[in-house]
């Protein structure tokens, strides 16, 4: 079992990469579901059912995402953090089992919001607590494709808000500059 699901996470991995590279919020979700599926098939086989249970609510966290674009009543927010809190209950395991619970909570409610600097800001966190869950639970391929997710989304921070900013201050001053 434990190689089929690095396998598995191997698969997972190629949807969720293949997403990154998409501009389009509705297709990049798509393929996000496909890849929470084969996660949570790879987190069943290494028996670490929370993992498991997480990813089946990301992805139907994502079909609902999906259906309501920019939209998503609250309503639906809310009743996704009640299942996975709900869930988290009853797959507990010990502190390390409620890493992935607040990871994807965190990253709900990021996502729900429309400031895609602090859904980028929530990735990092949520994917440096999925890693130490991968380590625990011995998910090699989910641990590669969380460090793998953290760079890309460490690059975005970067590229869309950290260097617009530094791009802007600089404008800034040389216009203050010429203007004295």
């Amino acid at each position: 079992m434990f190689y089929l699901a690095q396998i598995l996470g191997v698969i997972a991995l190629v949807f969720l990469l293949v997403s990154f590279q998409i501009n389009k919020k509705e297709t990049l979700l798509k393929y996000q579901i496909f890849s929470s599926f084969f996660f949570s098939v790879q987190y069943l086989c290494l028996n670490a059912i929370t993992g498991c249970l997480m990813n089946l609510m990301t992805l139907v966290r994502n079909i609902i995402y999906k259906k309501y674009k920019n939209n998503i009543p609250i309503m639906y927010l809310l009743l996704i953090i009640f299942a996975m809190i709900i869930i988290s209950i009853f797959s507990y395991n010990g502190l390390v089992s409620l890493l992935p619970t607040v990871a994807v909570i965190l990253y709900s409610i990021a996502l729900w919001q429309k400031n895609l600097t602090i859904t980028r800001l929530v990735e990092i966190f949520s994917c440096l607590l999925f890693i130490l869950y991968n380590i625990k639970v011995l998910a090699i391929s989910g641990f590669i494709s969380t460090v793998i997710e953290l760079i890309l989304a460490i690059m975005a921070v970067y590229r869309f808000d950290l260097k617009n900013k530094f791009i802007s201050m600089k404008k800034t001053k040389e216009y203050n500059f010429q203007s004295k």
